[in-house]
């Protein structure tokens, strides 16, 4: 046992180093343990797009995505994990002095509480659009109820897309939400993942939340277990998901102008039944949520049907 919980620590606690990298042209910019990247919008578009991505992903996650947008496009890294973006046509980093984070890292809120920041001093559009995957979905909605006058003001109104999100009153898939599965999950994340930080893909596709898949998912997912700079900090995204779940109540819907909720036909990372039925009570909150049922999908809907994501814009 000594030499099981020793293994552990060791994976927990290492400082892993970057394996995977791309190239981003626009603004990159630092906050803390938290990265930013920025591309400006063309063609004088007055739409600011701005991206969180899911627990195990960074922000190459929606690069894809919008590609061809003339929006101006912000996207916002979990914090702690590694920047993916380096090359030449990057700029230097930019140090932010902002405010110091309340909150610990790796929880939702500690992200929320940048985002907040990210759309008070960073956004330049009049149309405004938050994109949160899975635990990103969360950040969004976290966003909001940090920053109420914020979201739901009147002059920009924000509308938010949760994609495949954690949500309110929900859970994760079987039963990992359960206070034993949970505890066994927090527990061994740093030796399976750490076994799993250069996954094969034959190995990789074997794992239900590969179905579907496409070569722009499977290369992407391939670094789902190398993108943190310590699995400590997976550990406590982990912890906060769960513990965000069961302590936040519906009217975390309230505070934007629409929402929309995308979900994916199934679901191998979160509770499709929990998910759907926090967005009805949702509805309730907030006459501006909406519910889009996908066909042909799980959990990554962005990489798995994009159009259906661009649709929304």
């Amino acid at each position: 046992m000594l030499t099981l919980h020793a293994y552990r620590e060791y994976w927990r606690l290492r400082n892993l180093p970057q394996i995977h990298r791309s190239e981003f042209t626009g603004e990159l910019m630092k906050v803390g343990a938290t990265y930013i990247a920025i591309r400006a919008a063309n063609n004088k578009c007055s739409r600011s797009i701005i991206c969180f991505p899911g627990f195990l992903e960074d922000m190459r996650y929606f690069q894809d995505l919008y590609t061809d947008d003339d929006a101006e496009l912000i996207l916002v890294n979990n914090a702690n994990y590694h920047c993916p973006f380096v090359g030449e046509k990057c700029r230097d980093v930019i140090e932010l002095d902002w405010s110091e984070n309340p909150y610990a890292m790796g929880t939702i809120e500690h992200d929320a509480f940048y985002l907040g920041l990210v759309i008070e001093g960073l956004v330049t559009g009049r149309d405004v659009y938050l994109h949160g995957h899975s635990r990103g979905g969360a950040v969004v909605l976290e966003t909001g109820c940090q920053y109420p006058e914020l979201t739901a003001a009147k002059e920009r109104p924000i509308s938010a897309i949760l994609e495949a999100p954690v949500l309110p009153q929900a859970k994760t898939a079987g039963n990992g939400s359960e206070p034993l599965s949970h505890w066994l999950s927090c527990y061994f994340i740093p030796i399976y993942f750490g076994l799993s930080r250069t996954i094969s893909t034959e190995r990789l596709l074997k794992l239900p939340m590969m179905r579907p898949t496409n070569p722009l998912k499977t290369a992407l997912c391939l670094s789902i277990f190398s993108v943190s700079r310590s699995y400590a900090t997976c550990v406590t995204n982990v912890q906060s998901i769960v513990a965000w779940q069961r302590q936040t109540e519906f009217e975390a819907y309230r505070h934007f102008h629409s929402i929309t909720v995308v979900l994916g036909e199934r679901d191998s990372s979160l509770d499709k039944a929990s998910m759907h039925a926090s967005a009805l009570q949702g509805q309730k909150q907030n006459r501006g949520v909406s519910i889009l049922m996908t066909e042909g999908t799980n959990h990554f809907i962005s990489l798995e049907q994009p159009d259906t994501i661009r649709a929304l814009y």
